[in-house]
Parts: structure tokens; sequence; C-alpha cells
């Protein structure tokens, strides 16, 4: 027989069922230790930014970051800060890629390596053992249909440390790198460019005009000299330079203007498989030394160049040139110096290339026989 007798004040009711605050966290230690863990970040976050700390850890292991302009005050007060901004986007009808940081820590090739491994897919693979090295060491340029063309090539590399790393490691492959020969451990740093990607030169440096005011060198071919010395410096010079496709000249408006010093370098290249890349500008001077000479190696003349230090309007201006260029002449190959500002400028010209119906292809694949 069931009790409807209600309990006596303080009895337990053995029919009420018993509920457990087992496991419920709000309003416990738990939440009130979470809550103090969530204040402390934000007032330690909220600290360095009005410390100024914050910055200069982002700021830390030489760093340049595309997305924003660095806010360090210049030693000298009337001087102009360096315009960093991102160029992700050349023009105004072509969208922003997203913001990069650029890596200018100097580091040798093997430093470079251990630091930033590339992926071994990247590797760029050697053809066939019996293929010319123009051809063997070439990166196939993959580009469909009738789609106008852009190459680039930077020159003057292994030098700069700093500048030659994010050269490596930070522009598309499809970019072809061209060292200087009197960059200590070419091989090294031609073997990491390798397995990034990149197609690789050898700037080859002639006598210019203003000859000896700039000095191409010890290495260096001038007009001076007898072809037999100019054909030891230049076996000294490819000497340590395996891998490479070609030559890429430095300086040379004198030497090239000279078809009787020029000839037997293009046929000493022509016959050792290796291609020549004139940065000069100037084709004819190359196709007039090139005339009847039956091994003539594949070579190209360069369409625009990118000097050294370049402000970064400028360089927006010339990376928009020579793509109209390519746009309006089915193709267009340009030269450029390396530099911090140039580097970062060409980070993000494979997707605004893409923006523009353009297709970026390494230098190998502009060379012809003339």
């Amino acid at each position: 027989m069931r009790d409807d007798r209600l309990p006596e004040p303080g009895a337990i009711d053995p029919l009420r069922p018993v509920t457990s605050r087992r496991g419920s966290w709000i309003g416990g230690p738990g939440f009130i230790f979470f809550l103090l863990l969530v204040l402390i970040a934000a007032g330690g976050a909220l600290y360095l930014q009005a410390t100024g700390g914050l910055d200069e850890m982002l700021a830390r292991g030489n760093l340049i970051d595309l997305g924003t302009t660095p806010t360090a005050a210049p030693a000298d007060a009337t001087a102009e800060a360096p315009d960093l901004q991102p160029m992700g986007s050349f023009s105004a009808d072509s969208p922003a890629t997203p913001a990069k940081q650029l890596v200018l820590t100097p580091l040798s090739a093997k430093e470079l390596m251990a630091t930033r491994p590339a992926p071994r897919s990247l590797r760029l693979v050697p053809g066939e053992f019996d293929q010319p090295p123009v051809k063997r060491f070439a990166r196939p340029a993959l580009f469909l249909g009738t789609k106008p063309r852009i190459g680039i090539v930077v020159v003057g590399l292994g030098l700069n440390q700093g500048v030659t790393g994010a050269a490596i490691a930070d522009l598309p492959p499809e970019i072809t790198l061209s060292f200087s020969p009197y960059a200590p451990d070419l091989a090294a740093w031609i073997d990491a460019a390798h397995a990034y990607g990149h197609e690789v030169m050898v700037d080859l440096p002639l006598e210019p005009l203003n000859y000896p005011q700039d000095d191409p060198g010890p290495l260096g071919l001038l007009t001076a000299l007898n072809t037999d010395e100019n054909l030891r410096r230049l076996d000294l010079l490819l000497e340590p330079a395996a891998g490479v496709t070609g030559i890429a000249t430095q300086f040379g408006d004198r030497f090239l203007a000279d078809s009787a010093a020029l000839r037997p370098i293009l046929s000493e290249l022509g016959q050792r498989g290796l291609g020549f890349l004139d940065t000069s500008g100037h084709a004819g001077a190359l196709s007039a030394a090139s005339k009847g000479l039956a091994d003539a190696p594949l070579s190209v003349t360069t369409d625009m160049a990118i000097a050294q230090d370049e402000s970064r309007q400028a360089l927006v201006a010339q990376i928009d040139a020579v793509m109209a260029h390519a746009r309006s002449h089915k193709q267009a190959l340009m030269v450029v110096q390396p530099y911090p500002l140039s580097i970062a400028a060409l980070t993000s010209l494979a997707p605004a290339a893409k923006d523009r119906g353009l297709v970026l292809v390494p230098a190998s694949a502009f060379l012809t026989k003339d």
C-alpha cells in the first residue's frame, strides 16, 4: 500500500531520483582555470603589442613580410624607408596574391638545404646521358596550345647568400637562375637550385664599352686577348659549372660587337652543347657573329631587363611592360638583377602571368638555332 504522507523536513525521499553533478565543469574549478588561461594569454598579447615586443618577435629571423611595409625608422631621419608593399597585383585588373614572407637569412648552399629542404618531387631530373647539356639539364616547358609565354632569368647569383637563397627557395621553379662564376662553392649552389627544380646557367663576363671602368674580372673575355687565352678563360669558367644549360652574358657590349672575337667562343659553346643567352638586348650582334657558323650554339637575346636597385614603382612598370610585350609578340624574355625587392616581386609573377593569360616557362624554351 502506497504511503502518501509527505516526508518530514530534512528527511530523504526514497522515491525522488538522485541526480549527480559529476562531469559538469561550468562554474566549477575547471572552467575557472580555463578562463584564467585565456585572460593571461590576452593580457600578454596586449602587453607585447603595447611595448613593441610583438613586432620584434615577428621581425626576428631576417624576414621581409610582403604583406606589410617595415616600420623600422631609417638611420637618417631624412632618408626614405624602402617600399616593400606587396607586389602580387601588377595592375589594377590583376587580383592580388596572398602576402608572403621572403627569407633573407645569409646561408651557404649546404645550410640552405639543411634548414629549408626541398620536396623530392621538385628536383630537376636530367635527361638522357647522350643529350647535350642544353637539352639534358633543361626544365621541361609545360605550356599548352598557343598561349603567349614569358621567361625570366635571374643573373649574378651566388655572391649574396641571403638573396641567392631566397631566389632558389622562393621563386617559381620555371624561373631560370644564372650564377656568377666568382660565386664561392658554385657547384653546391647549382645543386641546390636543381633541388628546387630550377634550370641553371652560369654568367659569362665579357668586355663592356667602358672597360676598364667596369672590369669583368680575371675570367672575363676581352677583345685585346688572343683566341687561345679567351678560350682558356672560358674553360676555367665552365669547369666547376657542371649541370648548366649554357651561359648568360654579363656586360659585353664591346665584345659582342667584335665578331672576330665572338665567333670562336660561340663555336666552342656549340661544340660543348651549351646554350648562349645574350642579355644585351641587341640581337643584331649575335646574329651577325653566328651567320655561317656551322657549330653555332642554340641562342637567344633577351627582350627587356630589370637593372640593379630599381624602385618598387619601376619594377611594377617593367613587369607590366614585359607581360604586355608577351601578349603582343606571343613571347617575352626578361633578365633580372638580384636584389631583395626584385626577388620579392618575382615571387608573385606566376599567378600574375596566369591572370593575364600567359604561361611562365624556363629560358631554355626560347633557345633556337640562328
